[in-house]
């Protein structure tokens, strides 16, 4: 059972946070719980103890009836993220994170925007097939942004090294979209004298922004790059100038992000939810229970580990700690015919 005064209250705010998907208030706010207190996205076992006091099958179906409801959309859910993000123009930070349920891959493609160190996803798309996004669809989740906010929302976009080609970056120019994006070391472009170079070649010595512009399937572009170990090279393509090395290194933390959802939060791998539109919902439920954790923890005061001058603990685990605490309590103690079986289980038969 659910503190009841408590549960009411939370209901009433989380009405007034989530627009369109008002009518579904009181299951998301329940779902929601659920998921904080267990950490898991795995549906069977969330059907299990979500607290309706209704049976497991009876939730089961509830929840089918949720993630098949087409009211329920990603925009839906952005316009709800919305308003737990700074209101500046963003950062976006676009990748992908796939994983198997058996046989079966699962591949979502996420926007996501930087907010003081952290990732928070905006909008996703699920992918039809293992592997890398195409162009097309990469452009159809901007376009979702345009609509929503307009290019005048974007500081610019970074990506990693699967984010690049000639049409994508065309797009990307003709829709004023800024972009920080990494090549792969043996591609070429041309300087204003015609001349032809490997990317890696104009940083072999030091980190530097090269000065100028450079063609990249005929686009000016500007670099910026240095060596790594291992023989590796960062460079990356920009279009305009800047302190482009330290513009991308924001690309980490959609990195960081898909731990926190994965093995160091939620464990969204567990979900069993492989049909495309029903992912996109439960993504979002998802996505909701994240940014509730990075609102806590940017919050809390954070604490320095003297040695590393480092946070002990990321922003998201500090929230997803006192989210998990005060989901637990809400969620309230076992009942009296509960506790009963456990204490008669944990009785040994022989003395």
């Amino acid at each position: 059972m659910t503190e009841p005064n408590n549960l009411q209250k939370i209901q009433r705010l989380m009405r007034e946070s989530i627009g369109e998907l008002a009518p579904f208030c009181q299951f998301i706010t329940l779902f929601l719980l659920t998921m904080l207190a267990e950490r898991t996205v795995s549906l069977p076992w969330i059907a299990t103890v979500l607290p309706t006091g209704a049976t497991e099958e009876s939730n089961r179906k509830r929840i089918q009836r949720f993630l098949d409801d087409a009211r329920v959309t990603p925009t839906a859910f952005a316009k709800i993220i919305d308003r737990f993000l700074p209101t500046a123009p963003w950062i976006l930070v676009m990748d992908r994170t796939n994983w198997f349920w058996g046989k079966s891959p699962i591949n979502l493609l996420v926007l996501a925007v930087w907010c003081n160190g952290v990732a928070v996803p905006l909008l996703w798309e699920p992918l039809a097939r293992d592997g890398a996004s195409d162009t097309g669809q990469r452009i159809a989740l901007m376009k979702q942004f345009l609509d929503l906010w307009g290019s005048r929302r974007i500081v610019y976009l970074t990506g990693d090294r699967e984010f690049i080609g000639a049409d994508w970056i065309v797009w990307l120019k003709r829709a004023r979209i800024p972009f920080r994006l990494r090549l792969r070391v043996d591609d070429l472009v041309r300087d204003r004298k015609g001349k032809i170079y490997e990317v890696a070649a104009l940083f072999s010595r030091s980190q530097q922004c090269r000065k100028g512009q450079f063609l990249l399937w005929g686009t000016w572009v500007y670099l910026g790059g240095k060596p790594l170990s291992g023989g590796d090279y960062l460079v990356v393509a920009a279009s305009e100038p800047g302190n482009l090395l330290e513009d991308y290194r924001r690309r980490w933390s959609i990195e960081c992000l898909f731990q926190a959802l994965k093995g160091r939060g939620f464990h969204l791998e567990e979900t069993r939810v492989v049909e495309p539109d029903r992912l996109s919902r439960l993504f979002g439920l998802l996505a909701l229970a994240y940014v509730l954790c990075v609102s806590i923890g940017q919050s809390l005061p954070q604490a320095i580990c003297k040695a590393t001058k480092r946070a002990r603990k990321s922003i998201a685990r500090q929230g997803l700690e006192i989210a998990h605490r005060v989901a637990l309590w809400l969620l309230g103690p076992p009942s009296d015919l509960e506790l009963r079986w456990f204490l008669q289980a944990i009785t040994p038969c022989k003395t």
